[in-house]
């Protein structure tokens, strides 16, 4: 799993190095309402978004698992999420589903930061999922978004997310024509008990000229990469 950082975290370097020439602002696009799996406080550039995850198990096999689908609305500054969550990993089942209602209720612009508010509920239909979701089936959230410039006119955005189960720190910096590095932890603040609280995502997106992206991360959650596409109209 280290030898995997390190070799992400330095094509990664390598990027930053060689591409602010060519960076692209980060939020402009059809994920701009997310980095990885938590939502920012910026609002879809487009009204129907639809991400699919795929777990790449064994490329050699090939193995692939579907791990979760996610639909995205926007009405003005309203966006309301869904997304259905399965294990991968080593059984395939139904975890659980999601439905986030936001609003982004406080621009301010002179700290190019946003700020969003709403409510989500969660459903498992497993004793287990209910464990895994800690019987915690509705939540108010609160997320914020700021776009600051480190590097001169490279743009970062970077983003924290909170509710009764998950706390989420994200970035998604532009770095190269249509390439943005991003990455993300989220722990379980709220499960004392649990071994493994945090989870860590570090990757790349790249964004198509069709209101298509495509991602690749590794996700310490199942110790290997998965990779993301997602599509908007």
């Amino acid at each position: 799993m280290k030898t995997q950082w390190i070799r992400l975290i330095g094509v990664l370097v390598l990027f930053q190095w060689a591409g602010p020439a060519f960076a692209v602002e980060p939020g402009a696009g059809v994920n701009s309402a997310g980095i990885i799996g938590f939502p920012t406080a910026l609002d879809q550039t487009r009204t129907h978004t639809f991400h699919l995850s795929i777990d790449v198990v064994d490329v050699g096999e090939p193995d692939l698992r579907f791990e979760s689908l996610r639909y995205g609305l926007q009405l003005g500054n309203f966006q309301l999420l869904t997304e259905a969550v399965r294990i991968t990993q080593p059984e395939r089942e139904f975890d659980r589903a999601v439905m986030w209602a936001k609003l982004r209720v406080l621009p301010i612009d002179e700290l190019r930061t946003d700020i969003s508010l709403g409510v989500l509920g969660r459903y498992a239909d497993t004793p287990e999922g209910e464990d895994r979701i800690d019987n915690r089936f509705t939540s108010l959230f609160l997320v914020v978004t700021n776009q600051a410039y480190l590097f001169g006119s490279l743009a970062t955005l970077f983003n924290f997310y909170l509710d009764n189960l998950f706390v989420s720190f994200g970035f998604k910096t532009g770095v190269y024509q249509y390439v943005q590095v991003l990455g993300e932890v989220e722990y379980y603040h709220s499960m004392a008990d649990l071994p493994d609280r945090g989870f860590g995502k570090l990757g790349v997106e790249i964004e198509g000229e069709q209101n298509f992206y495509f991602q690749l991360f590794y996700s310490e959650r199942v110790d290997g990469m998965v990779t993301q596409i997602g599509t908007g109209f």
